[in-house]
């Protein structure tokens, strides 16, 4: 922990912090809890976005675009891991010796303020389940601090500062960002190869998810159904529980059954019961995502009834399975799936909630995950009705590998390629018939599609 220790004493002398790329999800949040600390906060973006209107709302003077100019006066800039090495803000920084570092480094610092800190990790699934301990945290009345990775109904935002010891938030390991981090408490969700733009093969992302459990100070949580995670867990050093649907895990489920794709079940503990509970998210990895909130809140003796309703008050984070509306009777769904195991469940959940057809309308995210992945993408899409491929979403990339969306069209049998976003539109509108679904899938902007519909 010696670099916490090093930030620790530079933020706490920091008058005026800077953050480069402020828009973000994270980094709002951070630049929002600094400014909550009496710090003076000042940030840039590359372009005008409801983040960045939101920031300003509060107080916090945003520039759009990256100047030197922007950086001047500050005694700490942040930064994002997108920003490349030669960003004149962090150019400037360097230049005249002013402290900065990454965004996970301050976020590992200021997450060591709550003694009762939960870092929900995993390839798929964060977001939903951090939201979902968040609900139960806050249903039970321990006010805490949540840093998610999507707009939630329930905090307003994708942040809230709390005024207690607990803390709840995402722990990405892209880039071994989570290695900043050291909770009291980390849920392992699952571990599945992907980012192999970083991570070399599988075996590289175990031993980095094994390098962070040596973060955790108290205890672990861990998907005990999933071999992937079992070397993970083997090497953790701290207290270990696991989770999932095989009764031989600590925490586990059993009498499950489905109402349109929203599971109902009973928790057990050991073999001993702990009672029912009722999603109101659909599918079954919801199931499994439910289970590690019942093992970590349990973890700090939080009576079971008041996790149960905490868990059954969650209606889902922003673009996770999010019906934006209508076209003529058929279900138009935002949802954030990127990784084929997540698309395998979303249209699994899609399918069991009794729509017909499911139309997955899909963006690829990043070129690198599209070219490792692309037998895996081409299986998991199949299992849905129609699909439409659209353009591949760059994000951070560019296509030094030559990989094509036309590539991924060819594997999946009667599906088609619509690269603009109006003629995607017009083919729903046309298309669109009651009972059917849609689901506008990928991390990127497919969601802007939505926009473009006259949805009832």
């Amino acid at each position: 922990m010696s670099h916490i220790t090093e930030y620790s004493e530079i933020f706490k002398n920091a008058r005026h912090i800077h953050f480069t790329g402020i828009g973000g999800v994270s980094m709002s949040a951070l630049a929002m809890i600094a400014k909550s600390q009496g710090k003076k906060v000042t940030g840039s973006d590359i372009s005008e976005s409801a983040s960045v209107l939101s920031l300003r709302a509060h107080g916090i003077e945003v520039a759009v675009g990256h100047h030197a100019d922007n950086a001047i006066g500050c005694d700490l800039l942040v930064y994002t891991a997108a920003v490349k090495d030669n960003n004149p803000e962090l150019v400037f920084v360097k230049t005249h010796s002013i402290p900065h570092c990454e965004r996970a480094a301050l976020l590992g610092l200021l997450m060591t303020q709550y003694p009762r800190s939960v870092a929900v990790s995993g390839t798929h699934g964060k977001t939903t389940t951090t939201s979902m301990l968040a609900s139960v945290f806050m249903h039970a009345e321990q006010d805490p601090t949540v840093l998610v990775g999507a707009d939630l109904s329930l905090i307003g935002g994708n942040y809230r500062i709390g005024a207690s010891d607990y803390s709840v938030y995402e722990a990405c390991e892209y880039c071994n960002s989570f290695w900043n981090f050291y909770p009291d408490t980390a849920i392992v969700l699952n571990v599945d190869a992907d980012h192999l733009d970083f991570f070399k093969d599988l075996q590289d992302i175990q031993n980095s998810f094994s390098h962070f459990t040596h973060n955790i100070t108290r205890t672990l949580i861990i998907n005990g159904d999933d071999e992937n995670c079992r070397p993970v867990a083997k090497a953790c050093p701290v207290k270990t529980y696991t989770f999932g649907l095989d009764k031989s895990n600590d925490y586990y489920a059993d009498d499950i059954t489905f109402d349109k794709a929203c599971a109902r079940f009973t928790a057990y503990r050991q073999g001993e019961k702990l009672g029912p509970v009722a999603l109101h998210v659909g599918g079954k990895h919801n199931v499994l995502n439910a289970l590690s909130v019942i093992a970590a809140a349990d973890s700090y003796g939080i009576p079971f009834a008041a996790v149960s309703e905490g868990i059954s008050l969650f209606t889902g984070a922003d673009r996770r399975f999010q019906i934006k509306g209508k076209v003529n009777g058929a279900i138009i769904v935002d949802d954030y799936a990127h990784h084929p195991t997540e698309i395998a469940a979303t249209i699994a959940s899609a399918k069991a909630a009794g729509y017909a057809p499911v139309t997955v309308i899909f963006q690829p995210h990043t070129f690198t995950r599209t070219h490792f992945l692309m037998n895996e993408f081409a299986t998991a899409l199949s299992a849905a009705d129609k699909v439409v491929v659209t353009d591949i979403y760059s994000a951070r990339e560019i296509n030094t590998i030559g990989v094509k969306i036309t590539d991924l069209r060819d594997k999946i049998e009667g599906s088609e390629y619509i690269g603009d976003f109006t003629n995607i539109a017009k083919y729903i509108t046309d298309c669109a018939a009651p009972n059917g679904c849609f689901i506008l899938m990928g991390a990127g902007n497919v969601n802007q599609i939505a926009k473009l519909l006259e949805m009832e």
